[in-house]
């Protein structure tokens, strides 16, 4: 079938057609069927790319926790979280980008989707591990959405097998849209499926799918680098959007500065939404490209200092008119292009 800008979805036509440039067709039906999926280090990235993410990891745990011993139990009993390491190397900001794992994950939470943990992990010998559950944390009602809030991608820094503490899925449980009993996660403690794949790879899922880890029974220590996005509706749990530098937003293409959520509308203030602001955003919006890679210079800007307590009322009756005229003029274009696509 012949995939066009279909209006209605336009952004997830232009996304399929870059999943299937990268040879991820695969990989999107996995997470629509079984709930997570395992890209290959050779779609990833090349193995530069890789090495330099390897040995970036490796100095951000020794930088904060001291060189790693050669007897592989530095970290013993120890499965730890490395907070906020996205600033720590330019690499990283690299694999946030990265068109693998951003496409499958924009497939789940949608091509405006912002980026919400960058992390590291270290798990050493022992029986630390991570307990089965899901990512949706609305504890409001005990059935969720079918869509997912938000999206993981694990980069596996090194191997994964049972033995090096592999992360584990229950295989459809996406489709449950609930979290797991008691009973189902001292059953699926042991008896979910684990991920075995070599060093370079990325492993994607939404916030539906069970998923838990196995206990480390080698020496050694295994590495990941964690990355979870979300709507752009939602809180953050890592401040990216305060933490970023204009340096950054200029060396690194468009969709940074989305991902970093520097043209948010929210919150609110007593003056309203900044006018100005959601014109930029507007201007900088849309779908794009994965392979994009042109760094944004001065299209971009950090976020202004807002007070939110003050307001103007002459400014705030002139940005009320100049976003009544940016609607009519969108619905104007919108129109335009029905009536356009409906000549004969």
């Amino acid at each position: 079938m012949e995939i066009k800008d279909w209006p209605l979805c336009l952004p997830q036509a232009k996304l399929y057609r870059e999943l299937a440039q990268l040879d991820l067709l695969q990989n999107l039906a996995e997470l629509d069927m079984f709930g997570f999926t395992v890209v290959p280090p050779e779609k990833v990235g090349p193995p530069e790319f890789h090495a330099r993410v390897e040995q970036a990891v490796v100095n951000v745990v020794e930088q904060r926790f001291g060189k790693l011993g050669s007897d592989g139990l530095s970290w013993k009993d120890r499965n730890q979280i490395i907070r906020m390491i996205l600033w720590d190397d330019q690499v990283f900001e690299e694999l946030v980008l990265n068109p693998a794992g951003l496409g499958l994950v924009q497939s789940l939470v949608g091509t405006d989707c912002i980026l919400s943990l960058f992390d590291g992990w270290v798990k050493g010998p022992g029986d630390e591990r991570t307990t089965l559950h899901q990512d949706n944390w609305d504890y409001s009602r005990p059935a969720k959405p079918p869509e997912p809030n938000s999206a993981n991608f694990n980069y596996l820094v090194t191997d994964y097998t049972v033995e090096d503490g592999a992360l584990t899925f229950v295989p459809g449980s996406h489709k449950l849209r609930r979290a797991p009993t008691p009973a189902e996660v001292e059953h699926w403690e042991d008896n979910a499926q684990p991920i075995e794949a070599p060093a370079g790879s990325m492993v994607v899922w939404g916030d539906l799918t069970w998923h838990a880890s196995t206990r480390r029974t080698k020496t050694g220590e295994r590495l990941m680098v964690l990355g979870t996005f979300q709507r752009s509706i939602l809180q953050t749990q890592g401040p990216y959007r305060q933490m970023v530098t204009e340096e950054a937003l200029a060396r690194n293409p468009v969709r940074f500065a989305g991902l970093m959520d520097v043209y948010g509308a929210f919150p609110f203030g007593k003056q309203d939404m900044d006018g100005e602001h959601l014109r930029k955003r507007a201007e900088i919006g849309g779908y794009h490209s994965l392979f994009d890679r042109e760094p944004a210079g001065g299209k971009v800007s950090l976020r202004p200092n807002y007070d939110y307590t003050a307001f103007d009322r002459e400014k705030h009756q002139q940005n009320f008119a100049k976003m009544k005229a940016m609607r009519a003029e969108i619905a104007r274009k919108r129109e335009a292009g029905i009536a356009g696509r409906n000549k004969p």
